[in-house]
């Protein structure tokens, strides 16, 4: 692969001196296999090897790949199925839980769906993904999505969810992920472990589930642990971080991240600086469902963010940064506004929203060459046009990102320095034939999936449901309800 030089453009570098991005106004990349290898501001101030291709970024503005900590991949054709779902009907209708909907899956659509969710990342500039794999209700649907991991050219932590299984044993499972761990690959993916199936067990562990489970993490090489965490009044799985370090995990080495945590308690913030392990806050889906967000604004320090599920709502990490934002700005204000006080400042700066679609996202995997533009950094990176009318008359790099641009101001992405998305196209594949593919699968499964079950009583038969206030433009049929007060729930 030839060297290529993205010439002349506003770079969004990272200074580890003030933990903060320096803008470089006029500056030039150099790219060498798959690391940055000089970023300079004068064109003598590295040497362009010979057969280099130079791309003219003059007046673009060049930022490190968005990080998404957290999502599901292989659910991608349920598009548009469920605008309305709350998390409790989710279950029991369309998750990896669901008889109904698992018996519609072809390992030929599990592949699909996963190929064209990570292809929805790429061209909106997200180059790095940690996937939690629930995939695994058989065997013939676990190595599918894999396989579109590597085929996607996206950077992926794939991880996979060993679960207790009537028809699918954990030997059978762990078998898998071995030869998946065997198999040898040019991709930048790699294998990682979802603990939701496996954490319930470790609690007394009668049948050494948790040594077993440290044993293969490091047989296999595996890169990183993630688990959803709920805490509150969800029912509870043996997922908190305080619970985790207790059961020494963190003595691995591997990073740990836990997905939404949006009731964490003050010994689980603490766990988590202690030990380094970070929360992946999913914005939109956290609203969207019902989860509950109490936290995260609180545990900055130590978190990133994800998408969670793409078939309900928004694919990117930009619009994921952007809600978050404005989510932390508004409950910070409503505390001063409560007290009867004016805001004296703004409680959340842009760049600080930037940094959690992108540094932080390296800094949850425990590497400092993602979600960075620096000198030996990996060459993930996004090239916004900033010529749309959306974009026009920029200054300020890091909020014409944040609060101005889409996806149809990103020109070029690439993720280890091959171009995935090229000239606002995707680069090197048939879209023609996966799109065609897409659509047939997503067609087929959404039917099958089109009437959902009955909410239960309880979910899962513990955790009590109860009913919401109820938004409308229909004067006269809104509800109103009386909730318990938040920090009773927390």
């Amino acid at each position: 692969m030839a060297a290529k030089v993205l010439k002349d453009g506003t770079v969004l570098t990272f200074d580890d001196t003030t933990q903060s991005i320096k803008v470089l106004r006029r500056a030039s990349i150099l790219i060498v296999d798959d690391r940055i290898t000089a970023i300079a501001e004068k064109d003598d101030e590295f040497s362009v090897p010979a057969g280099s291709e130079i791309i003219d970024v003059q007046g673009k503005i060049v930022s490190p790949g968005f990080v998404n900590t957290h999502v599901h991949m292989w659910q991608s054709v349920y598009r548009t199925i469920g605008p309305n779902v709350a998390l409790v009907q989710y279950f029991g209708w369309l998750s990896q839980m669901s008889a109904t909907a698992t018996k519609a899956f072809m390992p030929n659509d599990i592949y699909i769906s996963s190929l064209e969710g990570y292809l929805e990342g790429l061209n909106a500039g997200v180059t790095s993904h940690v996937e939690h794999a629930h995939n695994n209700w058989s065997r013939e649907v676990v190595e599918p999505g894999y396989e579109a991991a590597v085929d996607s050219g996206a950077r992926v932590w794939w991880c996979y969810d060993v679960a207790p299984s009537d028809k699918f044993s954990m030997e059978e499972q762990w078998d898998i992920l071995g030869r998946l761990a065997a198999k040898p690959t040019q991709s930048p993916v790699v294998l990682g472990l979802s603990l939701d199936g496996l954490a319930p067990s470790f609690l007394n562990d009668p049948t050494g589930q948790l040594e077993h489970a440290k044993q293969m993490v490091r047989e296999l090489k595996l890169q990183v642990l993630t688990m959803h965490h709920m805490g509150g009044p969800w029912p509870q799985g043996n997922t908190s971080p305080t619970l985790i370090c207790q059961q020494n995990l963190q003595s691995i080495g591997l990073p740990i991240i836990f997905s939404h945590a949006p009731f964490l308690r003050d010994q689980d913030m603490r766990a988590l600086r202690e030990n380094n392990l970070f929360i992946s806050v999913t914005p939109e889906s956290e609203c969207h469902f019902g989860h509950g967000q109490t936290t995260g604004r609180l545990i900055s320090d130590q978190a990133s963010l994800g998408v969670d599920t793409n078939w309900t709502f928004s694919g990117d990490i930009l619009t994921q940064a952007r809600l978050w934002l404005q989510t932390v700005r508004n409950s910070n204000y409503q505390r001063t506004l409560s007290a009867g006080l004016l805001p004296r400042e703004n409680p959340m700066a842009v760049e600080q929203a930037f940094l959690l679609a992108t540094r932080q996202g390296g800094r949850a995997l425990q590497r400092s060459d993602i979600g960075v533009l620096q000198v030996g950094a990996k060459a993930d990176m996004v090239v916004f046009n900033g010529d749309s009318p959306n974009m026009l008359g920029w200054s300020d790099p890091v909020a014409a990102v944040l609060l101005h641009a889409n996806i149809g101001d990103i020109e070029h992405v690439l993720v280890d320095g091959r171009f995935r998305k090229r000239n606002f196209k995707l680069a090197s594949v048939d879209w023609g034939d996966i799109r065609a593919k897409f659509l047939q699968t997503a067609r087929r499964i959404q039917q099958h999936v089109a009437i959902s079950p009955p909410i239960p009583d309880k979910l899962w038969g513990i955790g009590e449901i109860g009913d919401v206030e109820i938004a409308t433009t229909s004067r006269g049929l809104a509800r109103n309800v009386v909730c318990p007060d938040e920090s009773a729930i927390r």
